[in-house]
């Protein structure tokens, strides 16, 4: 495929986190934001005004128009906006994460996509920490992981459970890590101010013997991300998302004496994770080459979010069974 030394591209949705996927797109080399199309009339003509692109009233002009398309939408509305544009063009898309609200809508997107032999990258931006990329590459062979996201209670994202909003960046970075089956999981979950799923706790267990736990909460005082690994050899990573700092220490066993442990701390330079997340989205459809993070992969993640939400569900409602009837938890 012949590199495309100008690549041209549009934005469909551009509430709080679209309107920056657009702003990144004007600062990107080798790309052109083409324009933008938003349901709400007055607030594309707000973006398009401030970032000084076109805005459309029809979508089917703006897709006439690009290369390739970031879709920013709420999620129940990316399998029919995915499967519209393909059907009138055949271009890469990104979609932002996660991929869909369940896994048959996925399913239309995954088969959509083949059929036009395009390209799909799904915005699991948490895969482009310089930290999670660090960790990655070392090579780690995990035996035991432990993610916390907490987070205060905001105004976005209140109607899917926090399983889905918070909790799938760690299922997907596990995954990408651990590489295995799941063979169980056990799980807890509790609404606690909307009526989804607001905190919850996952214990998983993957075919290669690899175990998890893994907390997500939107209703903490204070905000705190973090994920420490525990390899097989004697390694071990513990990272900040939002500092980007990763203590490191290797334990190395002497027969008759005390294990012999070495540390380091390396601290990354901030840099805008959506801008890098892009940038990969821009090179793969320029260049031709596979996206960071595929469509299968966002699958994977979201089939085991969606099951995560099911199994806290599940336990919350015997719970409450079991309290209404008196009897003992």
């Amino acid at each position: 495929m012949a590199l495309r030394e100008t690549l041209s591209v549009g934005v469909v949705g551009v509430g709080y986190l679209g309107q920056h996927h657009a702003r990144v797109f004007t600062e990107l080399p080798h790309v052109r934001l083409e324009g933008i199309f938003d349901a709400d009339r007055r607030r594309a003509e707000e973006i398009a005004s401030r970032l000084k692109v076109p805005f459309f009233s029809q979508l089917e002009d703006l897709v006439d128009r690009v290369d390739a398309l970031s879709i920013v939408t709420p999620t129940v509305t990316h399998a029919d906006l995915a499967l519209a544009v393909l059907a009138r063009k055949r271009i890469p898309l990104f979609l932002e994460k996660p991929i869909a609200e369940s896994t048959a809508s996925a399913i239309r997107i995954l088969s959509a996509v083949r059929e036009a032999g395009t390209l799909l990258q799904v915005g699991h931006i948490e895969r482009f920490n310089p930290g999670v990329v660090a960790i990655l590459e070392s090579g780690v062979r995990p035996a035991y992981i432990e993610a916390q996201r907490l987070s205060p209670f905001g105004l976005r994202a209140n109607d899917v459970p926090v399983i889905v909003d918070l909790m799938i960046h760690d299922i997907d970075i596990i995954l990408a890590l651990v590489r295995s089956k799941i063979s169980a999981m056990r799980v807890v979950g509790t609404p606690a101010i909307t009526p989804h799923i607001d905190l919850a706790n996952a214990w998983i267990e993957f075919e290669n013997g690899c175990l998890a736990q893994v907390t997500a909460s939107r209703v903490s005082l204070d905000k705190l991300r973090k994920i420490r690994v525990f390899d097989r050899r004697g390694l071990y990573f513990s990272l900040n998302y939002d500092t980007r700092e990763l203590s490191e220490a290797k334990v190395r066993l002497v027969p008759g004496a005390l294990p012999e442990i070495s540390r380091s701390k390396r601290s990354f330079e901030a840099e805008e994770p959506l801008k890098r997340e892009l940038s990969t989205f821009v090179a793969s459809v320029r260049e031709g080459t596979p996206p960071a993070v595929s469509g299968e992969e966002a699958f994977q993640a979201l089939e085991v979010a969606l099951e995560v939400n099911r199994l806290a569900e599940e336990s919350l409602s015997r719970f409450r069974d079991q309290n209404e009837s008196g009897s003992t938890p």
